[in-house]
């Protein structure tokens, strides 16, 4: 994957510098590597404006934020910039020029149906808080600032602590006590918590990225909710299902009432598990395969047999469903 010098590249006219300068500036302050030509001065200077931009709008941003306006329009070197990002754009066929408008200026080759930020009714603070959820939803991480201040040459005390957040898990308006929570990340990296009496899961939240949050409890279904963004508290509910109840498993893990220890693995593109003491599907040869969202059977030593739905794997968190057995009185 070809590694990206900045997060974000600027490109505007002169006349709406003084709003773009504080875009850049409040970008900056938040650790979100950008350029702007007023952060480069010394090293532009000199060089070969013409290929060195092209490079930078072509191939050294992971977006380019253009701000559109009659004046962008109308200027030989944003014309130049607008060249080098439409030919990445056409190249990687991806949302890499995301359009900014201060009027309804229409620039060449940017289609009427593109998505685009009105920045009429925007002031710059409003619009770095949707520049921060785009890197977010696009995999990026935003550090916080205890992580900026430990980048620094000189270490400082931080201003603010990390963000903690707590999610609340209900079922039929009951909290829930004793619930597993847990926020993977799409690198694999977990956050988990379990829930208190009043139903909280409670985070410190370091690093700004996108989770996928999974909800279980030993007699509830199981949840899933993808890309949370952990910028608010949230409440999952959890629907009460006869006899199913649902485990997080980390590496391995036991379910409740089976004798014996599961050890689920991703093997991309391939998924097994192996069994210790526990027979898979009558007795196959272990490991063995399976599909998400599809039931397998395991029975224990004492002949305890039950349902195991995965309905989420990544690295080695996996988060199963599992049916209980109803025993005749």
């Amino acid at each position: 994957m070809k590694k990206n010098n900045f997060d974000i590249a600027l490109s505007f006219a002169g006349e709406q510098r003084e709003y773009v300068d504080q875009v850049a500036n409040i970008l900056n302050q938040k650790g979100i590597s950008t350029f702007y030509d007023k952060f480069e001065e010394a090293n532009l200077w000199g060089k070969n404006l013409y290929d060195y931009l092209s490079d930078i709008y072509m191939n050294q941003a992971r977006y380019t934020i253009m701000f559109i306006s009659k004046d962008y329009s109308k200027k030989l070197w944003t014309n130049h910039e607008r060249q080098a990002m439409q030919a990445r754009a056409f190249q990687e066929n991806s949302e890499y020029i995301l359009p900014a408008k201060f009027d309804d200026t229409e620039i060449s080759g940017i289609l009427p149906t593109t998505g685009y930020i009105s920045l009429q009714d925007k002031t710059p603070d409003e619009f770095v808080s949707i520049i921060e959820k785009k890197l977010i939803y696009s995999g990026g991480t935003i550090p916080s600032e205890n992580l900026r201040s430990a980048l620094s040459t000189i270490i400082t005390i931080p201003k603010t602590d990390p963000k903690n957040i707590s999610l609340t898990v209900i079922s039929d308006d009951n909290l829930i006590q004793g619930a597993q929570v847990c926020l993977i990340a799409n690198n694999g990296t977990t956050l988990n918590a379990t829930t208190d009496v009043e139903g909280k899961a409670n985070f410190r939240i370091t690093t700004r990225r996108l989770y996928s949050v999974l909800v279980a409890h030993s007699d509830y279904s199981s949840a899933i909710m993808e890309q949370f963004d952990t910028t608010e508290n949230l409440k999952i509910t959890l629907k009460p299902v006869e006899n199913v109840g649902s485990i997080i498993c980390h590496s391995t893990c036991y379910i409740p009432r089976l004798q014996g220890r599961l050890n689920p693995i991703l093997d991309s593109p391939r998924r097994y598990f192996y069994a210790d003491n526990i027979a898979i599907e009558g007795g196959k040869e272990q490991p063995v395969l399976f599909e998400l969202n599809k039931p397998v059977q395991v029975e224990d030593c004492n002949g305890i047999i039950m349902n195991l739905i995965f309905r989420f794997m990544l690295a080695r968190t996996t988060l199963i469903d599992f049916i209980k057995p109803v025993f005749k009185e």
